[in-house]
């Protein structure tokens, strides 16, 4: 039983900042109560299976898709730029190389390692399990809007008709929506009503929502386009990889914003594939965006 609290930058074991870190004591540490056993001997053991620290996540790793490895290597390179210590880096991408070496080698490139090193050693037979489509996320994703949220800018002149279609489409599929605006009172729509906001658009990044729809007039378009707020929401949706419903004068707002149109950009008046498209990610818009381990 740990009795003081550790201080300084080490306070685990093992680790090869500190040869001298806490760790259990081999004389006064845990001991199994010595209760008879019969004629069986008593003892903490654990089997030979537990050896194998690689098995497992060399199966998690080559189930995945190509989209999937790319962000583990990726977010593994993040964590790893994060370590101050040239050779804990370097420790951890020799595990890497026993788990899959292409793995360890892409994060080693992404690390900007000099000298790849040699694999860790391992105390049991690292095993090549048949991967398993199961253990992936995209490919396992059931194609559906339902309980997901889809933002809708507006303003004033928006075209009411357009904004009531687009928001009982999305609706239909047991989806929330979510109405923003430039004023977080709301925006006065083409037919004179009084369109209430849920948010406002420099406070509702759209990060928060699965897909983003804006119904403006051409007025707003060209107003907006000069607003830094409207043009990183549509930046950052088109960075997230995430479906976008932009009308013409939406557009204006694009184009400043410097978004190439891709096949997840639709017209507003496009329901039906723009809400296919929300169901998910556009994936292949990546590579345009990001290099990835």
């Amino acid at each position: 039983m740990q009795m003081q609290v550790p201080k300084g930058r080490v306070a685990y074991e093992p680790s090869s900042l500190d040869p001298n870190s806490p760790r259990a004591s081999a004389a006064t540490g845990f001991r199994s109560f010595a209760q008879p056993a019969g004629d069986d001997a008593k003892g903490r053991v654990r089997p030979e299976s537990f050896a194998d620290h690689y098995s497992q996540a060399r199966l998690f790793y080559r189930s995945q898709s190509a989209v999937e490895q790319a962000h583990i290597a990726s977010a593994t390179v993040f964590e790893l730029s994060k370590v101050q210590t040239e050779h804990v880096r370097t420790a951890v991408v020799s595990h890497l190389l026993v788990i899959d070496e292409q793995l360890g080698k892409r994060v080693a490139n992404g690390l900007g390692l000099q000298t790849l090193p040699q694999p860790a050693a391992v105390h049991a037979p690292v095993q090549d399990l048949a991967p398993s489509p199961a253990l992936r996320i995209i490919d396992r994703m059931r194609p559906t809007l339902e309980g997901r949220c889809v933002a809708i800018l507006v303003d004033d002149g928006s075209n009411a008709e357009s904004v009531a279609a687009l928001k009982k489409a999305i609706e239909a599929q047991k989806a929330r929506v979510k109405i923003i605006a430039p004023k977080v009172g709301g925006a006065r729509l083409s037919d004179g009503s009084l369109c209430k906001a849920d948010g406002h658009l420099a406070g509702s990044p759209s990060s928060q929502f699965d897909a983003v729809a804006a119904v403006l007039s051409m007025d707003a378009g060209k107003r907006l386009s000069h607003e830094g707020a409207a043009q990183d929401w549509f930046r950052d949706a088109y960075a997230h990889l995430k479906a976008i419903a932009a009308c013409k004068a939406t557009r204006l707002i694009l184009e400043a914003a410097g978004v190439e149109p891709d096949e997840a950009v639709f017209d507003p008046a496009d329901t039906k594939p723009f809400l296919a498209a929300a169901q998910t990610r556009l994936w292949s818009r990546e590579p345009k965006l990001r290099t990835l381990a």
